[in-house]
């Protein structure tokens, strides 16, 4: 799963693997390496190829088929909360009434 996925994740960012490993600041041939199966990422070295293909550990490892990973509500800030909640609860004239009401509120603030 790892060697595949981090071929598809690669090349659908149009990169080479030697680019790759330049942004990761690897050998040159490191990614191969990884990709052919020679060899397997330490951890760190895994969450840093991650991070350069946009995608999560947890795809690249098959312990997920979603690119970005598991959501975890604690990862989203508290205005995030509120608009999804807004859209949750009205549809997206939830979210127009929520962007008048700050916007309404900033213009008393600024007063």
């Amino acid at each position: 799963m790892l060697i595949q996925r981090f071929r598809v994740a690669r090349e659908k960012l149009g990169i080479s693997q030697r680019e790759l490993a330049q942004r990761c600041n690897f050998s040159p041939n490191q990614i191969a390496r990884y990709e052919n199966g020679l060899s397997e990422p330490i951890a760190e070295s895994l969450r840093t190829v991650s991070q350069q293909l946009h995608v999560s550990t947890d795809y690249l490892l098959g312990l997920t088929d979603e690119p970005q990973g598991f959501f975890v509500p604690s990862d989203i800030t508290p205005i995030e909360r509120e608009v999804l909640d807004a859209f949750r609860r009205d549809g997206w004239l939830g979210i127009a009434r929520l962007g008048i009401e700050r916007a309404q509120q900033l213009a008393e603030v600024s007063k």
